[in-house]
């Protein structure tokens, strides 16, 4: 017989140990319209709001820099309050105002190029959890004062992540890394720092990001060219029983699984393979239910679906293909056998590596590997739809769209741009401070020297900054603007530097050239110099 606590007592105890409360998704995670990849812990795609019927654009956001140094591969997402979380390949997190694009705080992490394709994850009190390049899972939450994120916790796993986080219904954090393995992580309670609680060995590299059904299954895939139900272990140290393994037949480019698998309420789970082959297999048992070969018949087998699929309310399954047609299918049932039938399709053009959001009038947005993103609705008639609208970016479109309750779309792109559209109504982005933005640049100094990421926010005639310098760490300073002078002052908390810092730096033709002093820098007071850019 289970131990039953009195809600006051529960309430006591999750405060003092930090004892995880058993509860339903809705409850583990935010009150928000997208608090996670594609959704929710289903990965369902599917929103409840109906988005943008124009290409109006309401604002961008930009991280100054594209590619590999500043674009975008995660997918945005919300918090309770409406803060728009976004995490760029320059190893910063931000965390924007829904109305503005600006800046409420950021987070620089330890890599500054490919460094964050982990989309992040918002639980029900505000504290974000995302992975990164540099190896850690983050545990943040926005500060109390300045702009830069506050570490709730953190956990190294001493090897690079790509994947996003899920939560367990007891309140484990899972999520993959690139030595291949799922990792079960305890939250900091009793006491205690975060710690592993289970890990799952795959034989293949790890892009798909795990998918929790309502009774605690964990659902993963890998490039080994399998999917796992796992029945993760109630208490530390004990091993992750295999309900099911499912195997394509082949792994990595010809049959390996890059995209995430997601649930409808009728247990089905739905993953495509790069064979080009969408698998519907029943999530009790791990049989296959129906399988549906369009992309591979249109001589596409190797890498050739990286889209994971939005779910209809009718059960309609929406994914792009490498042969860059977005298919609208659905389960043909018969007496005797079921299948797979085409309602209809979308040809984009060139290939697809995002993932279709369903908005709740039907429309489906998607954008494709040259920059274009399509807003697209069933035809009328016919099998072949056209666009409700198009918008062209200048990087390709890894990143999938997200929907806020007031009807605003989200989607990064590689450009580095995060956009905002929105048919009517909001209010209008204010042009940014000429101090305000993400710059980069140089620092050298007597005791460290190397490149420098630094997010500004300017108001009125204050700016915050916050920064990661290689060999120093990230650390925070606050400063005022006097004409084309920025002068900082006030103390600086980093691993080597435990002080005060003053300086200034002027702004000229789009750079900031300037010189700092640090009291108490590994004993001795140090003098250097940077340079930064803001594009």
């Amino acid at each position: 017989m289970g131990v039953k606590f009195s809600p006051g007592l529960t309430i006591l105890l999750i405060l003092v140990v930090g004892l995880p409360l058993p509860s339903p998704e809705g409850q583990v995670l935010a009150e928000s319209p997208w608090l996670t990849y594609r959704r929710d812990l289903k990965r369902t795609g599917r929103s409840d709001t109906t988005g943008p019927a124009t290409d109006r654009v309401r604002w961008i956001f930009s991280t100054g820099r594209p590619d590999k140094q500043g674009g975008i591969e995660t997918d945005p997402v919300i918090g309770p309050d409406g803060t728009v979380y976004i995490g760029a390949n320059n190893g910063i997190l931000y965390a924007l105002d829904p109305e503005t694009g600006g800046v409420r705080w950021a987070f620089p992490t330890g890599f500054d190029t490919y460094a964050i394709y982990s989309t992040p994850l918002v639980d029900r009190n505000g504290i974000v959890y995302f992975g990164a390049k540099d190896g850690n899972v983050y545990a943040l939450r926005a500060p109390r004062r300045g702009i830069i994120g506050e570490v709730v916790w953190s956990l190294n796993l001493g090897t690079t992540i790509q994947t996003s986080p899920a939560f367990t219904p007891d309140g484990t954090l899972v999520i993959g890394a690139d030595d291949w393995a799922y990792y079960g992580i305890t939250p900091p309670r009793g006491g205690k720092g975060p710690e592993v609680k289970w890990r799952f060995q795959t034989q293949g590299t790890l892009i798909s990001s795990p998918v929790v059904d309502s009774d605690g299954t964990v659902f993963v895939a890998s490039m080994d060219g399998k999917v796992y139900a796992l029945d993760p272990p109630k208490e530390a140290g004990r091993p992750v029983k295999i309900r099911w393994s499912f195997s394509s037949g082949e792994r990595d480019a010809k049959g390996g699984f890059e995209n995430a698998p997601a649930i409808d309420a009728e247990a089905t789970l739905y993953i495509g393979g790069n064979d080009g082959i969408l698998y519907a297999l029943d999530t009790k048992t791990g049989k296959v239910k129906w399988t549906f070969d369009g992309v591979a018949r249109s001589g596409y087998r190797t890498y050739a679906i990286f889209s994971s699929v939005a779910i209809g309310p009718d059960r309609t399954i929406y994914f792009g293909g490498k042969n860059g047609i977005l298919y609208a299918v659905r389960e043909r049932r018969g007496f005797l056998r079921s299948g797979p039938e085409v309602v209809w399709r979308y040809k984009l053009g060139p290939g697809i590596q995002s993932s279709p959001l369903l908005a709740a009038d039907g429309t489906v947005y998607l954008g494709d590997e040259q920059g274009n993103f399509h807003a697209v609705r069933r035809p009328q008639s016919g099998e072949w739809a056209s666009a409700l609208w198009k918008f062209a970016t200048k990087g390709t479109l890894i990143s999938s769209p997200t929907l806020a309750t007031d009807g605003t779309l989200y989607v990064g792109s590689m450009d580095g741009n995060l956009y905002a559209f929105k048919a009517r109504g909001g209010t209008p982005a204010s042009r940014p401070r000429p101090f305000s933005g993400t710059w980069y640049g140089a620092y050298e100094s007597p005791i460290a020297a190397g490149n420098i990421r630094a997010v500004l926010v300017q108001d009125g005639s204050r700016v915050w900054s916050t920064w990661f310098l290689a060999g120093m760490g990230r650390g925070e300073v606050q400063g005022t603007v006097q004409g084309n002078r920025l002068v900082v002052s006030g103390p600086i908390h980093t691993a080597r530097c435990q002080g005060t810092v003053s300086g200034e730096g002027r702004l000229e033709g789009g750079e900031i050239r300037g010189e700092v002093r640090v009291e108490r820098c590994e004993g001795v007071v140090v003098t250097g110099r940077f340079t930064l850019r803001n594009h």
